[in-house]
């Protein structure tokens, strides 16, 4: 480690992402001219120029290294005894695909997902950060980006800002001089996500003329608001990131009018989060980049289409992202290539798609000079398609370098490998009993207390529930579909534990742990019964990480991902397999979620709203206030 605290193996590995060198330049000017003889030619073939939207029939491209020499009718002068050539045939030949905002820690390994993603054309990744820097701060930053260094593709990471649900679960994130560090990694093109509303509370105060209580509306008692006005860490990030030249990342779910603006003000450059047209062309006209999903938490292509069936809208900051594509979704259907076919299904036109995962992608995040187009200079990052609307790679090409052909990798990932403390991710001070789970009563009968209700798998909100007190405890009332939820710090460095209600889950019988609580070093844990509850979190702890489904004192089923407590090193067939089988057994305790094991996870994050759970009680999104159970 150096003095930041930063990993070195960066500096030997992440070259690739650096300028030319003066002697790779001169390399490049001498094949263009017929003065040495170039590395590959690719010849016939029908050129995408994603500059001018043209397509160029019977151009030749002829490679040096990892970069492009020349682009052009016939290449034959640049070709040597040692030059590979392909015939393309007429085939269009484009720039590899680069999808601009994903969340790669998303169960399955780096290896696996290059496994499956390269092969549908995907040669660049712009990944957050923010999944093992929840857990372990700046050795997770690391770690992840020292995992994607000298793979088959490109990665870039974008830092985490660790804007949390509250303060005291911001705890990893690195100091600012170490933030500068990291800003100044070739691999690092900027701030990741950063919810509006967390950056919104650090310069406004709440409102004093908030409108009085509905008939019936929920009142509360006075709450504590976690974050003062004063704290301007995550604005001051902003700023950093802007002075080393890279760009921040935005997050504006829910967002509008003034609100927009003013996170707009704050040097945002992105959001990925539009659901309606309307809310894309918001974001378009205040001159953001608006990267549109096509992915596994969100599906929105179709809201969108109306935007260019209907109107002349320039589409030159529209970007296609996944922001993450589950394991099923990437091992039956592809990667970023989906979207992009999903797009030009819906009438988006061809050649716009494909700018939208090329050129747009690379201006926004200032690496223009270096990819997203077949031009001179550019990194030789090829897709050979036979069909432009179909787009099914028939050849990948990445650093000038074949990689995937007729939808298999032909090389190997590099194998990955993780600091041992990311290892041992999972800890507590003892194991957990039943009796953590219980919930003190008051003495009465009946106890009125806040809960967390889900609208979708997704949203929730604030409700309050009456339930019964037996032998001094709160009950769940299953039958009302009201289970325990609770919060548990899993870092080792805290005892602290909450115990809340939620409903909506459908649990009749069992319990749900997780280790993949976004955004968080919590482990969360859903139940009926307190003693499921118990041993499915004293499990977790055992195989460090994942989700388990106990019911009746049993193991039902159990999803295991140790890295970090979130991703699985195995194949990814068999990472498919197990969280559906955590699906299955939560469906057959009565549960009638979309994705209970998601709905579970997303509990402690402050990117969705309204209502969300920590270690240390409820937090509202609204206004960052820290509740508690009672409502009396």
């Amino acid at each position: 480690m150096n003095h930041s605290g930063l990993s070195t193996q960066h500096s030997a590995l992440s070259t690739q992402h650096s300028a030319l060198t003066i002697a790779e330049r001169r390399g490049l000017m001498e094949v263009a001219l017929g003065r040495a003889p170039a590395d590959l030619a690719i010849r016939n073939a029908r050129v995408l120029n994603v500059f001018t939207g043209e397509l160029l029939a019977g151009q030749d491209v002829a490679t040096r290294g990892q970069h492009i020499a020349y682009v052009g009718p016939d290449a034959r002068f640049a070709i040597g005894e040692r030059t590979k050539v392909v015939e393309a045939d007429g085939q269009t030949l484009l720039p590899g695909f680069i999808d601009g905002h994903t969340h790669l820690a998303t169960r399955y390994g780096v290896e696996e997902f290059v496994r499956y993603a390269a092969p549908g054309g995907t040669t660049t990744v712009i990944t957050e950060l923010i999944e093992l820097a929840s857990v372990s701060g700046l050795q997770g930053i690391t770690a992840m980006l020292d995992a994607l260094v000298d793979q088959p593709i490109a990665f870039f990471g974008t830092l985490p800002p660790l804007a949390a649900l509250a303060p005291f679960m911001e705890q990893p994130a690195p100091s600012l001089d170490q933030y500068r560090a990291l800003l100044a990694r070739d691999d690092v093109v900027g701030l990741g996500e950063l919810p509006w509303g967390n950056l919104l509370r650090e310069v406004l105060r709440p409102a004093q003329d908030e409108r009085p209580p509905a008939p019936g509306e929920l009142v509360e008692p006075p709450a504590q608001v976690l974050r003062p006005a004063q704290d301007e860490r995550l604005l001051e990030l902003v700023v950093e990131t802007q002075r080393a030249g890279r760009v921040a990342e935005g997050h504006s779910a829910g967002a509008r009018g003034q609100r927009l603006v003013a996170y707009a003000c704050a040097g945002i450059g992105s959001c990925h989060e539009p659901i309606t047209a309307e809310e894309g062309l918001e974001r378009l006209r205040l001159g953001l980049h608006w990267m549109a999903r096509e992915g596994e938490i969100r599906r929105d292509l179709e809201a969108f289409a109306p935007l260019w069936r209907e109107q002349r809208v320039d589409l030159r900051r529209f970007i296609l992202a996944t922001d993450s594509v589950g394991p099923r979704r990437l091992l039956e259907q592809g990667y970023l290539d989906q979207a992009v076919r999903r797009a030009i299904a819906l009438g988006l036109d061809p050649i716009k798609a494909v700018q939208a995962v090329t050129l747009n992608v690379a201006e926004h995040y200032r690496l223009d000079h270096l990819l997203g187009a077949i031009a001179p200079g550019r990194r030789a990052d090829l897709v050979l398609a036979p069909d432009l609307r179909d787009l099914r790679a028939g050849a990948v090409y990445s650093r000038g370098r074949l990689v995937a052909r007729d939808g298999a990798l032909v090389v190997e990932p590099r194998p990955t490998s993780f600091p041992r403390r990311m290892l041992v991710s999972v800890r507590r001070p003892r194991l957990l009993t039943p009796a953590d789970f219980r919930v003190p009563a008051h003495g009465a009968a009946r106890a009125r207390v806040r809960a967390i209700e889900l609208v979708t798998h997704l949203v929730t909100r604030e409700a309050e529930v009456s339930l019964a007190t037996e032998a001094g405890e709160v009950r769940p009332n299953p039958e009302q579909d009201v289970l325990k939820v609770a919060a548990i710090h899993r870092s080792g460095k805290s005892a602290d534990l909450f115990v809340g209600f939620i409903r909506g889950f459908g649990l009749r019988a069992g319990a749900l742990a997780t280790s993949m609580a976004w955004d968080s070093q919590c482990m969360i844990v859903v139940g009926a019964d307190e003693r499921d509850m118990a041993r499915a979190a004293d499990r977790l702890i055992d195989v460090q990480g994942g989700a388990a489904v106990f019911a009746h004192g049993e193991l039902l089923a159990e999803f295991q991902a140790p890295i970090g407590g979130i991703i699985s090193p195995a194949p990814l067939p068999e990472i498919v397999r197990d969280p559906d089988a955590v699906a299955r057994a939560l469906r057959h305790q009565g549960s009638r979620l979309e994705d209970p094991l998601l709905a579970a996870d997303v509990l402690t994050t402050a990117a969705i709203p309204h209502l969300r759970i920590t270690e240390r009680g409820y937090v509202r999104l609204k206004d960052g206030a820290l509740l508690g159970l009672w409502l009396e």
